[in-house]
């Protein structure tokens, strides 16, 4: 279990560090990837109780400071309680919506999948997908 936690930690300060022709060097990390940390802090904040609240990331703040102050300014909406899967079976998990931010219900915006992928989605396909419990 902590190698596992681990493992994910190491991806994603891995994947946090590959560059994007459209987030310039010293801009700061795109939607896509403030996502993928909330993803895996709900993954590591999990476990046998999934995380509920912004309390239970609270520990994880250090590591993933812009993801954890995008969930409390109210910027990323997390669908609190749901059991986020282990790397093993992100693969084959529903592309169910754990994560978003808020704007997508009005403007459109990107959206964190069950399964680990994100997605920019127009206000109209967000409304019509699958929201994770």
């Amino acid at each position: 279990m902590i190698r596992r936690r681990a493992f994910a930690l190491l991806l994603s300060i891995l994947v946090g560090c590959g560059g994007n022709s459209s987030n310039p060097v010293g801009a700061g990390p795109d939607k896509a990837s403030e996502l993928q940390d909330v993803g895996t802090m709900l993954q590591l904040a999990g476990g046998a109780k999934p995380a509920s609240k912004l309390a239970d990331l609270t520990k994880l703040e250090g590591n993933f400071p812009v993801a954890f102050a995008a969930i409390k300014s109210g910027e990323i909406v997390v669908n609190w309680g749901v059991k986020i899967p282990g790397e093993g079976d992100m693969a084959s998990a529903p592309a169910d919506v754990i994560a978003y931010e808020k704007k997508a219900a009005t403007e459109g915006g990107v959206v964190l999948y069950l399964n680990g992928k994100t997605a920019k989605l127009t206000a109209n396909q967000f409304k019509a997908a699958k929201m994770a419990k």
